[in-house]
């Protein structure tokens, strides 16, 4: 039985989860919260600006630990293949699914970051977050053809 690859649209919705949040986020606030929900933001802007900060520092902090580990994930479990199962594809297949575990780690906080600015924070510490997650994200993405080798 012929092993398929992974689909690059997952892909490309991995590295486009976070901003796609932001963008989804921010559409239906204008569209469907009331005028006066900007007095709310107002009113919690202090309160939450720096939780999107601290949730910028984790996803800054998760991405660089997911190019950390992504390596050493993919080479322990390709080691455990038996031989009759070390392809190119199963590999890639590992390789692809150690990239979706360790780009969780920093997208979760960057859409935390988000909520945050739904209700109020500053969008520079969010941008920070989806900025930092991206990189991570575009950087083990980029790698998963090397690794899968």
């Amino acid at each position: 039985m012929a092993e398929k690859r992974p689909s690059t649209t997952l892909l490309w919705l991995t590295i486009v989860a976070a901003p796609g949040a932001l963008g989804l986020e921010t559409g239906l606030r204008l569209l469907f919260f009331p005028d006066n929900f900007q007095l709310i933001r107002d009113f919690l802007n202090p309160m939450l600006t720096p939780v999107a900060w601290a949730f910028a520092a984790v996803a800054g902090l998760g991405a660089a630990l997911g190019l950390f580990i992504q390596r050493r994930l993919i080479e322990k479990r390709i080691a455990k293949l038996p031989d009759e199962h070390n392809t190119h594809e199963r590999r890639f297949q590992i390789a692809f699914g150690v990239f979706l575990l360790t780009t969780a780690v920093p997208q979760i906080p960057s859409i935390f970051a988000t909520f945050c600015f739904t209700f109020g924070a500053s969008l520079i510490p969010v941008l920070a977050a989806i900025t930092l997650t991206s990189v991570g994200v575009v950087g083990q993405a980029l790698r998963v053809p090397k690794l899968s080798a």
